[in-house]
C-alpha cells in the first residue's frame, strides 16, 4: 500500500446498502409467503399444518441457487473494477464503497494481483503501483466506476437474499424431519436438489438453533 503523502483519487459514493439489505429481504419474504412468519416459527407452523414445509423448502432453496448464480457472475465483475480503481486510480475509500471491510477489500486486492491473499506492499508513487499491477497482470476495466457500483449492490443484495432463504431453508429441512412428516435426510436433500452432507448439515443448524 502507498506511503504516507501519497496522493489518492477520490471517493466514490457508496450505495444504501442498508435500503439494499431491507428491500432484499423483503424480497425474500415475499417470494416465501412468510412475510408475517417469524424464523424459528417454521416447525411448529409445520406441525400445526399452517405451511407446507416441502414447498418452503424448494422456494428457499431455488432463492439460493438463483443468489449463488448472481454471485458466480458479479463477484468476478465486483472485484476487478476494485482492483482497476485501486491500482490503476489509485482512488480512496473503495472498501466502503464496496461494502466491504477492510481485511475484506485487502484480501481481494492482494488475490487479484497475486492469486492468494497476501501483503500488496508498499509503493512511493502513482507509477509504482500501475508498473506493480502491469506485471502482476492485473486487468485495465473500461467504466470501472459503473461496473463497480453496479456489481457491488447486486453481491450485496444477492448475499442478503442467499443469506435469509438458507436459514428459511435450514428451518424447513428440520420441521421436514419433524412429526408428521418424518423425512429423511436424503428425501430433503433432493427435494431441495442438494447433496445429502449439505442437508444433513442445514437440519443439524436449524436444531441448534432452537436447542435441540
Amino acid at each position: 500500500m502507498p506511503k504516507a503523502g501519497f496522493t489518492f483519487g477520490p471517493r466514490i459514493a457508496a450505495p444504501d446498502y442498508k435500503q439494499i439489505d431491507e428491500d432484499a429481504e423483503q424480497q425474500v419474504l415475499k417470494d416465501l409467503g412468510v412475510e408475517d412468519l417469524e424464523l424459528t416459527d417454521v416447525p411448529a407452523m409445520a406441525r400445526s399444518g399452517k405451511i407446507r414445509p416441502d414447498d418452503l423448502l424448494v422456494k428457499a432453496a431455488q432463492i439460493v441457487e438463483q443468489a449463488d448464480a448472481e454471485l458466480g457472475v458479479y463477484l468476478e465483475e465486483r472485484d476487478q473494477a476494485l482492483a482497476h480503481l485501486w491500482f490503476y486510480e489509485q482512488r480512496i475509500g473503495l472498501a466502503k464503497t464496496a461494502g466491504l471491510t477492510l481485511t475484506a477489500y485487502r484480501n481481494i486486492l492482494s488475490t487479484m494481483m497475486f492469486g492468494q491473499k497476501q501483503a500488496v506492499g508498499d509503493h512511493e508513487t502513482a507509477e509504482e503501483i500501475v508498473q506493480a499491477a502491469e506485471a502482476a497482470g492485473v486487468q485495465r476495466i473500461d467504466d470501472a466506476e459503473a461496473r463497480l457500483l453496479k456489481a457491488a449492490a447486486i453481491v450485496r443484495a444477492a448475499r442478503t437474499r442467499r443469506g435469509l432463504a438458507l436459514r428459511y431453508q435450514q428451518e424447513a429441512a428440520l420441521a421436514l424431519t419433524m412429526k408428521p412428516y418424518d423425512w429423511s435426510t436424503g428425501q430433503i436433500a433432493e427435494t431441495a436438489g442438494v447433496e445429502w452432507q449439505t442437508a444433513y448439515s442445514q437440519v443439524a443448524v436449524a436444531r441448534k438453533r432452537h436447542g435441540l
